[in-house]
C-alpha cells in the first residue's frame, strides 16, 4: 500500500514538472516570437524613417498630409520590410510646416501587411490601430540659414530630426464633427471637435484641402486654445487665421498620432477686407529698392500691394499708382514688398488688395518718398548735328518731373539746356538737343531743382551738318 501511494505521488511530480517544463518552453516560444515581430517592426519604422529623411516624397503627395498615410518609400505601395516568418507595412503622413523649427512632422504606422486571414491590411485600417507608432519631426533649414519658404525642402531635407513619440499600440484620436463650419480668415471663431482619443495637450490642425484631398503646397495652420473636455471626446478650440485657400481639414493630433480627415470635419473660410495698420520704414528713395514690411489683418496669398499719390489726406487724381513687382505675404497679418520706383518726391497711401476688397487709405500706412541726386547712365543716339533738334533718350536714376537737361562741352564751357524735357520713368527721360557753335563732344547731365547735378557722364558728339 505504502509503495502504491509513492508510486502515485511520484506520477503526479514527473507530471507536474512535465507540464511546467512544456508550459516554460510555450513561454519562451511565444516570447520569442513577440520579439521577433517588435523587432521587425521597429526595423521597418526605422527602414522609413531614413527613407523620408533626406528624400520625402513630397512632391507626390506621397507622404504630405495624406489621409489615409501613404506609403513610406518606393514608388509603390505598400511599403514592405520581412523579417524571419513577417512582413510589415509602414504608411507615412506628414504635416508639412515650412517657416517653423519642425518642417516635417511625420507620422509613421506600422503593421503587419495582411490579417490572420491573409487578407491585405489597408493604410486607413494600418493607421487607425497600428502595431508600432512613431512620430518623427525633422528641422530641414540649419540654424544661420535665411529665412524659410513655402516651398519644399531641396537641399537641406533632414538637416536634423527627433522622433519625439515611439509607442506600441497607441490609441490613435478620431474626430466625428466640428460645431461650426465656418469662419473669417482673421480667425477667432469658436468650434467644438467631436470625437474620441483627445488628451490634455493636443493640437487641432486645419490643413488646407481641395476636391476632397489636401493641397500638395498647404501650410498647416493651428487652432488657439484648444480645451479638451467630455472625458476625451470634445476639444473647444479657436479657428486660426489663413493666408490662403477656403476649406480645411480639422484633424487633432495627440502623442499616439493624427485623426484621418473626414468630410464630416470641413472648414469653410470667408474672405474680408484686408487692413493695413502700420509700415515700417515710411520712407525711401525715389528710385524705389526699399525693403517695406506691412502689418495689418486680412492678409491673402495673391494680395496685391499699391503705392497711390496723395496730397492733403486724399488720393491725388490722376496722379502716380505704383505697384512692387514682388509681394511676399507672410502671415495673415505681414506683407513684405520693395518699395517700386517713382516720378515725383511725394506722398503714397500703402494699400492691400485680397478677394475681401482693398485696405481703406489711412495716414499710418503713408509712405514718403525722398529726392536722390541723379545719376546717368547711357545716352542715345549718342550722336547728332550741330543744328540740334535731336531727340535724345537718357536713362540712370533719380529722374522726377521737373528734372532738366543740360549738354555742357568737354575741356569746358557754358552748358546749354536741352528743350522738350520728358520723363518718361524714373529711369528714363527724353529731351530734345540744343543747337551748338561748333562740333565736338559734350557731356549729358540731368539736374533736379534744389538737390544737384548727376556727374559728367556720358557724352554726346555734335557733328557737321
Amino acid at each position: 500500500m505504502l509503495a502504491l501511494i509513492f508510486l502515485l505521488v511520484g506520477i503526479l511530480v514527473i507530471g507536474g514538472l512535465t507540464y511546467a517544463a512544456s508550459n516554460d518552453i510555450s513561454n519562451s516560444q511565444n516570447f520569442k516570437a513577440s520579439r521577433s515581430l517588435q523587432f521587425a517592426a521597429s526595423s521597418a519604422t526605422n527602414l522609413a524613417i531614413q527613407n523620408i529623411r533626406y528624400a520625402p516624397l513630397l512632391s507626390t503627395s506621397q507622404t504630405l498630409n495624406a489621409s489615409p498615410p501613404s506609403y513610406c518609400w518606393g514608388s509603390s505601395a505598400p511599403s514592405q520590410y520581412t523579417f524571419n516568418t513577417y512582413t510589415l507595412s509602414s504608411w507615412c503622413s506628414t504635416a508639412w510646416t515650412p517657416t517653423s523649427a519642425q518642417t516635417r512632422v511625420v507620422t509613421i504606422s506600422t503593421c503587419l501587411s495582411a490579417d490572420l486571414t491573409g487578407t491585405p491590411i489597408s493604410a486607413s485600417t494600418c493607421a487607425a490601430s497600428p502595431l508600432l507608432q512613431a512620430v518623427v519631426a525633422f528641422d530641414d533649414y540649419p540654424a544661420g540659414l535665411s529665412s524659410p519658404t513655402t516651398g519644399q525642402c531641396v537641399v537641406y531635407c533632414g538637416s536634423s530630426m527627433a522622433v519625439t513619440s515611439w509607442v506600441w499600440k497607441p490609441v490613435v484620436p478620431t474626430v466625428s464633427g466640428i460645431s461650426v463650419t465656418s469662419g473669417l480668415i482673421t480667425g477667432g471663431t469658436g468650434l467644438v471637435v467631436t470625437g474620441s482619443g483627445f488628451v490634455q495637450g493636443s493640437t487641432v490642425n486645419f490643413v488646407q484641402e481641395n476636391g476632397g484631398t489636401p493641397t500638395s503646397t498647404n501650410v498647416v495652420f493651428q487652432g488657439t486654445s484648444p480645451t479638451v473636455g467630455g472625458g476625451g471626446t470634445t476639444i473647444t478650440v479657436s479657428s486660426p487665421a489663413v493666408t490662403s485657400g477656403s476649406t480645411y481639414y480639422v484633424t487633432v493630433t495627440t502623442p499616439t498620432g493624427t485623426s484621418p480627415f473626414t468630410s464630416n470635419a470641413v472648414f469653410s473660410y470667408s474672405p474680408v477686407a484686408p487692413v493695413v495698420i502700420s509700415i515700417s520704414p515710411t520712407s525711401g528713395a525715389v528710385v524705389g529698392g526699399s525693403a517695406v514690411n506691412i502689418t495689418g489683418t486680412g492678409f491673402f496669398q495673391g494680395a496685391i500691394v499699391t503705392f497711390v499719390q496723395e496730397s492733403g489726406g486724399s488720393i491725388v487724381s490722376g496722379g502716380q499708382s505704383v505697384q512692387p513687382t514682388t509681394v511676399t505675404v507672410n502671415s495673415a497679418t505681414s506683407i513684405s514688398v520693395v518699395s517700386p520706383a517713382v516720378t515725383s518726391a511725394t506722398t503714397f497711401y500703402v494699400t492691400v488688395t485680397t478677394p475681401g476688397g482693398t485696405s481703406a487709405v489711412t495716414s499710418s500706412g503713408i509712405f514718403t518718398y525722398i529726392l536722390l541726386v541723379p545719376t546717368v547712365m547711357t545716352v542715345s543716339p549718342t550722336t547728332g548735328t550741330v543744328q540740334g533738334g535731336t531727340t535724345i533718350t537718357i536713362t540712370g536714376t533719380g529722374f522726377v518731373t521737373g528734372a532738366t537737361v543740360s549738354l555742357s562741352p568737354v575741356g569746358g564751357g557754358a552748358a546749354i539746356a536741352a528743350t522738350s524735357v520728358t520723363v518718361v520713368g524714373p529711369g528714363t527721360l527724353t529731351a530734345v538737343t540744343p543747337k551748338v557753335s561748333a562740333p565736338g563732344q559734350y557731356y549729358v547731365n540731368v539736374t533736379i531743382s534744389g538737390l544737384g547735378t548727376s556727374s559728367n557722364y556720358p557724352t554726346y558728339t555734335y557733328t557737321s551738318p
